[in-house]
């Protein structure tokens, strides 16, 4: 079976080294993925230039129009969205609205790539039912020994 998913592309600067990674290397990596897993592209979405302000995103605005319930929203990391989870949870939020995901084509074990990953997976805790308390009972008299004797726990190999 097919699913369906809208692709997004930005490029992600890496921060220390002020690498990019760039939108055509990005769409490669997701073009692949929906290729192994069975995902039709039924459209491409990107912006140019980073802005942290995700729902700002031209790109973004013009993706969030064409989102159908089911779908789900490829990127290449989720650092091509924020690697902030204040700025990047309004938008996760958006799609959950709308009956979409966020899906990424790399796997990456950061913090937000993870956070991102389980969002709306998280389950509710279980209702706990909790019994009336019996009764205190009255307090036994368990008398301590004078001695303890452990004699009888040792044993000797011959």
């Amino acid at each position: 079976m097919t699913r369906r998913a809208i692709a997004y592309t930005s490029d992600v600067i890496l921060g220390r080294t002020g690498e990019v990674i760039a939108r055509a290397a990005q769409r490669e990596a997701i073009t692949r993925y929906a290729a192994e897993n069975g995902i039709e592209i039924a459209g491409w979405f990107e912006d140019e230039a980073y802005r942290a302000d995700v729902l700002g995103r031209e790109g973004i605005r013009r993706l969030l129009e064409c989102v159908r319930p089911g779908d789900a929203v490829l990127v290449e990391r989720v650092w091509s969205l924020s690697r902030r989870w204040p700025v990047l949870e309004p938008f996760l939020r958006e799609l959950q609205r709308r009956g979409a995901r966020l899906e990424s084509a790399r796997l990456l074990w950061d913090c937000i790539s993870q956070r991102a990953r389980h969002f709306g997976t998280e389950r509710k805790p279980a209702q706990v039912w909790v019994e009336e308390a019996a009764p205190a009972a009255a307090p036994s008299a368990i008398r301590k020994p004078d001695h303890l004797f452990f004699a009888d726990l040792m044993h000797r190999h011959a």
